[in-house]
C-alpha cells in the first residue's frame, strides 16, 4: 500500500490530472454526494419503505398461506379419492389336494364398496411337495379399503381352508 502511494505521489499534480478516474481502494475516504432528493421522491414506487423485504402485511400474508394450505389440501384429498392400488395376494392352502380353482372363483365373488375388480386370471404356482399356491389381483379404491381388510374378508370366507395370505406386490393404478 504506501509504496503505491509513494511511487504516485512522484507524478505532477498536472499529469494525475489527466489520468482516468477510477473507484477508490476501500482504505481511501470516499467523497459523499448530496443525495437528489427530487429524484428519490419521484423514483419511490414502493411508498417510504426502507426494507423492501418486511413483511409488514402480516394479516395478508397469513390469509395468503391459509389459501395456499386449503387449495393444496383439496388437491391432496382429490387424488386421496381417486386413488387406486392393484394388489396382488398369495393364497396357500392347508391341504395339497384343496380345489383351488374354485376358491379363485369364490375369492373372486366377494364385493365391497372399496373393491373396483378383481383380475381376470389367477395363477396356481407349484410351492413344494404337491402344494401349490393361489396367486390372485385386485385392484382397490385406497380411500375405501386397504389390503388388511380384503384379507380379513377373505380369512373371514375361507378360514378353514387358507393357511396364509401374503401380499405379493402392491403398486398404484
Amino acid at each position: 500500500g504506501a509504496r503505491w502511494y509513494n511511487h504516485i505521489a512522484q507524478f505532477s499534480a498536472d499529469v494525475r490530472s489527466s489520468w482516468p478516474k477510477a473507484d477508490l481502494p476501500s482504505g481511501a475516504p470516499a467523497k459523499k454526494k448530496a443525495p437528489a432528493k427530487k429524484e428519490e421522491e419521484e423514483d419511490d414506487m414502493f411508498g417510504d419503505d426502507d426494507d423492501l423485504f418486511a413483511d409488514d402485511d402480516g394479516e395478508a400474508a397469513a390469509a395468503l398461506k391459509a389459501k395456499l394450505t386449503a387449495e393444496a389440501k383439496a388437491r391432496g384429498e382429490k387424488k386421496l379419492e381417486k386413488g387406486r392400488s392393484m394388489i396382488v395376494f398369495e393364497v396357500k392352502p392347508y391341504e395339497a389336494d384343496q380345489d383351488l380353482e374354485a376358491l379363485a372363483q369364490g375369492i373372486k365373488s366377494i364385493t365391497h364398496e372399496g373393491i373396483q375388480n378383481w383380475g381376470q386370471e389367477h395363477k396356481l404356482v407349484p410351492v413344494a411337495f404337491g402344494i401349490k399356491k393361489l396367486v390372485i389381483s385386485v385392484i382397490v379404491f385406497d380411500m375405501k379399503v386397504g389390503q388388511d381388510d380384503i384379507i380379513d374378508m377373505i380369512n373371514n370366507k375361507y378360514e378353514d381352508d387358507i393357511q396364509s395370505i401374503d401380499v405379493q406386490a402392491m403398486s398404484k393404478v
